[in-house]
């Protein structure tokens, strides 16, 4: 991956957060079919939708106990 420079325009930001989306999408897909040598391409989107929800859940619970953590330091 190629070095990223902070955008100069939004429109150039958003190229930029979409083009690292790509690869990240690209990267996880290939770290997936590394680990599932043979498998279909169901079989691996799958996994990623699997992999997609298991983040998204992290990520609620994360946010619940920073908005507990938040509430307890800055009451106001």
């Amino acid at each position: 991956m190629r070095t990223v420079r902070f955008p100069k325009t939004a429109q150039e930001g958003f190229r930029q957060c979409a083009e690292l989306s790509e690869t990240a999408n690209r990267w996880v897909l290939e770290s997936i079919r590394k680990r599932n040598p043979g498998a279909s391409e169901e079989a691996i989107e799958r996994a990623r939708q699997l992999l997609s929800a298991r983040f998204s859940a992290a990520e609620s619970r994360h946010v619940k106990r920073w908005k507990k953590e938040r509430e307890r330091y800055f009451r106001g």
